[in-house]
């Protein structure tokens, strides 16, 4: 996939004005996104770009983590990010060194992304969507989405058909057994205590927490 979006992409002066991103979940490398990120967008608004679009289910803290930083938002707006090594999100992309990074969700049941710049060039999010509006989700902060994955298939712990939710209550105890189809869930009401149903999404927090997508 990033061979193919970057033929589809065009040639680029030696000019940065743009980043393209692949951004995988540490644990379920079958969910990813390709994003268009122009250098002057900061850590804080792709921070809130992934929070919208794949993660935000309580308003959990986050972070990213580089090799030699840790890029963190205040606890409020006027608190800086604390420690040595730690900065506040509000910094342009094109002021991080590491060509790949880590990206955290929620520090008590947390979603780990990581973060690989794929390419960089001289593009404009606006000029690519008039160009190939069928192939570029644009958005008005500097944050185009080029491709994302096709919901990975979970089956049913019970019967093998596909499953559509998972059953939180015994997620941590009966692991992938947890996940359950229509039927197998009216089912499975007999036989836990509280059950406590999620639905399966497109996102490597599904099941985790609150996350319903």
């Amino acid at each position: 996939m990033s061979r193919h979006l970057r033929a589809c992409l065009p040639d680029s002066s030696e000019r940065t004005s743009a980043f393209h991103l692949r951004i995988t979940g540490a644990q379920r490398s079958d969910y990813w996104l390709h994003l268009l990120v122009e250098a002057e967008t900061t850590l804080s608004r792709l921070d809130a770009f992934l929070r919208e679009f794949w993660l935000e289910c309580c308003g959990h803290m986050s972070a990213f983590t580089t090799e030699t930083a840790r890029y963190e938002k205040p606890y409020d707006d006027q608190a800086p990010a604390y420690g040595p090594d730690r900065q506040s999100m509000d910094v342009p992309i094109r002021a991080v060194d590491d060509e790949a990074f880590t990206y955290e969700y929620d520090f008590g049941s947390t979603t780990t992304l990581d973060v690989a710049v794929v390419d960089t060039g001289d593009w404009s999010l606006a000029d690519l969507e008039s160009r190939r509006a069928d192939a570029l989700e644009t958005d008005t902060d500097g944050i185009g989405l080029l491709a994302r994955n096709d919901p990975p298939e979970i089956d049913c712990g019970t019967c093998g058909e596909s499953a559509t939710k998972v059953c939180q209550t015994c997620l941590w105890q009966y692991g992938p057994d947890a996940w359950l189809c229509e039927p197998c869930a009216t089912d499975h009401e007999a036989d836990c205590e509280r059950p406590n149903y999620l639905p399966k999404v497109n996102s490597p927090r599904t099941g985790v927490c609150g996350y319903r997508g």
